[in-house]
């Protein structure tokens, strides 16, 4: 992510000693295996984009951590594809990353790996899940056109 013109957009955008953090999100709705019956759990991950992936993909390096759960119960009550499904989705998702959202906006003081202190933005920059939380994320329903094409109007027959 860190070669992409993205990166270097957002970066022109900070004051001067900023630096942005590129947050990744990642959802897997897992299935619990020690637990009597059906229960599941959806987990949210959190780490940083420039962590790099042979780090990331390990465990014990912990380039990860738990947000939270979404409630995998509530959402298995509405239909797959409605409305009210992506909008519970959306509204847990946002419970989650509040505090990121003043972050983003404000910047915070951390200490970079050099030993600086440098005024960080952490900015959302990528959602990861299989196949149905990218449909959750994107409010698409599977095999159709995401909401950018129903906001600009050539996709009219999807309730907003």
């Amino acid at each position: 992510m860190w070669t992409g013109e993205w990166w270097w957009e957002t970066q022109t955008q900070l004051p001067a000693g900023a630096t942005v953090s590129p947050i990744i999100l990642a959802s897997d709705k897992t299935e619990l295996l020690r637990f009597k019956g059906d229960k599941m759990a959806w987990p949210v991950y959190l780490t940083i984009s420039n962590v790099s992936k042979h780090i990331c993909h390990q465990p014990a390096q912990h380039a990860s951590i738990l947000v939270g759960y979404l409630p995998v119960s509530k959402l298995e009550t509405f239909e797959n594809n409605s409305v009210a499904r992506y909008r519970l989705f959306h509204y847990c998702m946002r419970r989650l990353v509040r505090s990121l959202v003043a972050a983003g906006q404000e910047g915070v003081d951390m200490v970079c790996a050099d030993g600086l202190v440098r005024r960080v933005y952490p900015v959302l920059a990528a959602f990861v899940g299989d196949h149905p939380e990218q449909c959750l994320a994107d409010s698409t329903v599977s095999g159709s056109a995401p909401w950018c094409c129903r906001i600009c109007g050539c996709i009219t027959d999807f309730p907003v």
